[in-house]
């Protein structure tokens, strides 16, 4: 159990254009008072083209593409450079797209920009940054296991050294950077779902960063992976972290119609398969489906995307969002320290289903902040 007043509050980093605007957002996150900025590491969004119009979003009307992102270590760089408290978390990256041995020099790039504040937030990759691209998407916990083996040795040692990996080989293979704070390499939080990517968290990581969980599924997955831990005999500090997607307004029911809005229908349809199982559901594109895994947005048409968004039922939309007023999520926060959360992301995504609703919004979260750091 964890006492909600030592619990961390973290926000998305901003990654969108325009660019003045973006380093704005990031000295406001710190001047209010967030431990945390969060940044995706995507080439690809979570929404087929087909429905990013203005019926079904108002941020169609700004934002050309649902596929806009910043590249990640340029805008945590930048980011890094005019802050001076929050942390800065990759939420995350993998090793599909970049090599084992340019993370490693990036996240200690990042270390020494931030001046300590990086956090190498990292997991075994997602189907539609890495397949369409021509990469190969196999061997996904195999190749995030011999990566972070990797990026251990290189950043313990100045010598060549030798790797005889499955998927990585390396001979005479050498990086002399070394941490802002000698001894004290940025710390790797690994998003992990299932007892594979759970034990491998275990056995590398310093931290969890999953996704989309209840509380109760939160504390089961914790316990699996502090039990790894003692088998592993591994003593060192561990942060409990978790990202979720958040609905804010001081009235419910206006909580509920932002969730029925089409966008945070769509959305919802990244909730795993066997999570719509457990509630009595089908999901519309097979019971087995993860989105990590199994969706590439690009490849649903208008028509199927809709079909499937009106398929979404309350009983989803109130697991996939954590909503509510103040009082309301502090109690969300609460049952999740009590299994064990210290750190949580909170997207506050009330703005992309009611524009209207981004002033009144952040008012609840500057609120909740203050009863969490009180």
């Amino acid at each position: 159990m964890v006492d909600i007043h030592d619990m961390k509050i973290g926000a998305p980093g901003p990654f969108l254009p325009p660019w003045d605007n973006a380093l704005k957002n990031a000295k406001t996150i710190d001047s209010l008072g967030y431990d945390s900025m969060a940044f995706p590491d995507h080439f690809a969004g979570f929404i087929p083209e087909g429905i990013w119009t203005p019926d079904i979003t108002p941020l169609a009307n700004f934002q050309q593409s649902p596929h806009t992102y910043y590249e990640l270590a340029v805008i945590m760089s930048a980011c890094a450079a005019v802050t001076e408290n929050v942390q800065l978390i990759s939420s995350v990256t993998e090793p599909l797209r970049r090599h084992p041995i340019l993370l490693a020099q990036t996240f200690l790039t990042l270390d020494h920009i931030s001046r300590g504040r990086t956090v190498l937030g990292i997991g075994a990759g997602e189907i539609e940054n890495v397949e369409p691209y021509g990469l190969n998407y196999s061997g996904q916990v195999g190749k995030l296991r011999e990566a972070l083996e990797i990026i251990k040795i290189v950043w313990n040692t100045h010598e060549p050294f030798d790797y005889d990996g499955r998927y990585w080989k390396l001979k005479d293979a050498v990086m002399s950077l070394r941490p802002a704070v000698d001894g004290k390499p940025p710390p790797i939080w690994i998003a992990a779902m299932g007892p594979k990517m759970l034990k491998l968290t275990a056995e590398y990581g310093d931290g969890w960063i999953p996704t989309s969980l209840t509380a109760s599924g939160y504390g089961e997955r914790l316990k699996v992976i502090n039990n790894h831990r003692k088998k592993f005999d591994r003593t060192g500090p561990f942060t409990a972290a978790i990202w979720n997607w958040c609905i804010l307004d001081e009235d419910q029911s206006e909580c509920e119609r932002m969730m029925n809005t089409p966008i945070a229908r769509a959305f919802a349809l990244l909730y795993p398969g066997v999570e719509w199982k457990r509630l009595g559901y089908d999901h519309p594109f097979g019971d087995g489906f993860h989105s990590l895994t199994d969706y590439i947005p690009m490849r649903y048409d208008r028509q199927t995307t809709l079909s499937a968004m009106e398929k979404v039922p309350k009983e989803v939309l109130q697991e996939f969002y954590m909503s509510g007023d103040t009082e309301m999520m502090i109690k969300h926060l609460e049952a999740f320290a009590k299994q064990g959360l210290e750190h949580c992301i909170m997207w506050n995504a009330s703005g992309m289903f009611d524009l209207g609703k981004i002033r009144s919004s952040y008012k609840i979260m500057k609120e909740v902040i203050a009863y969490v750091k009180g």
